[in-house]
């Protein structure tokens, strides 16, 4: 089966070459007709002007000093064409094999996209790389490949010798928090912010189980992955399952009675989630349920009306939402009124075991 990688390869190279070829020997020819009109001139002033053999020199001198200088942009022209249609070519095999590398679902075309970004002077390819030598699902030969391009990328990258093999030795230490420092280091505190940067933090902070940090990184990856010259079709996935990561570690914190620290969660899991999954996972109800055991009615009370507002879980919703806001009319100083926000307090905290009990 050709490869479509290097199928890619030879077409960047081969039409789209020719056509730069003739587009440069054109701009070459244009360049020669002042030269030829200058010697036309040049030479008709020396017939007209034979006597004058120091003027025919001084024209002589002009003229070769004028081919000399076409000469040199002639061959600039040609030499920054070919290197931009090399740059082309790079940058179209880097893009298209890390499409292969992050998509494809044979092994196979992984394997020769790993291979071929060997070549590639680009961070987006070298953290690409380092992901596939934290995946300890890959296989063997993919896993050899990368080491192999990253060796390469090493010899030839100059910029990042240093960086990619101390990123290699980190891999092979199981040092996550080294590589999470060198990545941060390297990547994160220049202007440019890279996608993939980002995206590869998020995976290595999953890799050790700090789900909300993860999150905090792919939601970076999410954003910039906008205007990526390169975009990851990864992300919004991982996303959802550090989501259901933090929601899960909420529910035991609420078991052991540890309230502060599930709020925690829960607000992390909430943010930015779409109106579907915020019904799939409760938000409200949760963030509510939280609030109440913290005593913090009011906003248990605004959570209900959002959850009213989203038509999410109404029933439950509509029930806690009016002994909120009874519990909300309660200000007197009285002993009758102490007792009814008491009464009250309890039928709610009674209310939320229940709700709670049903949805962890």
């Amino acid at each position: 089966m050709n490869n479509p990688i290097l199928l890619n390869c030879e077409f960047t190279g081969g039409s789209c070459g020719s056509r730069l070829k003739g587009r440069t020997y054109r701009k070459a020819l244009t360049a020669l007709l002042p030269v030829a009109a200058l010697l036309a001139t040049g030479d008709a002033s020396a017939t007209e002007n034979t006597a004058g053999t120091e003027a025919g020199g001084s024209v002589l001198f002009f003229t070769l000093f004028l081919l000399g200088a076409v000469g040199i942009s002639i061959l600039l022209i040609f030499g920054i064409t070919r290197w931009g249609h090399r740059q082309d070519q790079i940058r179209s095999m880097m893009s298209f094999s890390i499409k292969y590398l992050t998509e494809s679902i044979d092994e196979g075309e992984k394997i020769e996209a790993a291979r071929a970004l060997g070549d590639a002077h680009d961070p987006n390819a070298l953290l690409i790389l380092i992901d596939i030598l934290c995946n300890e699902e890959v296989g063997e030969e993919l896993r050899t490949a990368a080491v192999k391009s990253l060796q390469e990328m090493s010899r030839e990258y100059h910029q990042y010798t240093g960086v990619i093999d101390d990123c290699i030795k980190a891999v092979e230490e199981r040092n996550h928090q080294r590589l999470i420092d060198l990545l941060i280091e390297n990547f994160e505190q220049q202007k440019r912010k890279y996608a993939h940067s980002a995206f590869l933090l998020g995976r290595q902070y999953m890799r050790i189980g700090q789900y909300a940090d993860a999150r905090i990184w792919l939601q970076y990856a999410k954003v910039r992955n906008k205007t990526a010259l390169i975009r990851i079709s990864q992300i919004s996935p991982l996303i959802a399952a550090c989501n259901q990561q933090l929601f899960d570690e909420g529910d035991r914190l609420f078991k052991t009675g540890e309230y502060r620290d599930a709020l925690e969660r829960y607000a992390l899991a909430s943010h930015n989630l779409a109106l579907e999954e915020k019904r799939r996972h409760w938000t409200h109800i949760r963030l509510a349920s939280i609030y109440c055991k913290l005593k913090h009615y009011e906003d248990a009370y605004q959570e209900t009306l959002l959850a009213l507002e989203d038509n999410h879980k109404t029933d439950t919703s509509l029930n806690l939402n009016k002994m909120l806001h009874e519990m909300r009319s309660e200000t007197g100083d009285t002993d009758e009124a102490q007792a009814r926000r008491d009464r009250l307090e309890a039928e709610i905290d009674d209310l939320v075991e229940r709700v709670m009990a049903e949805l962890i």
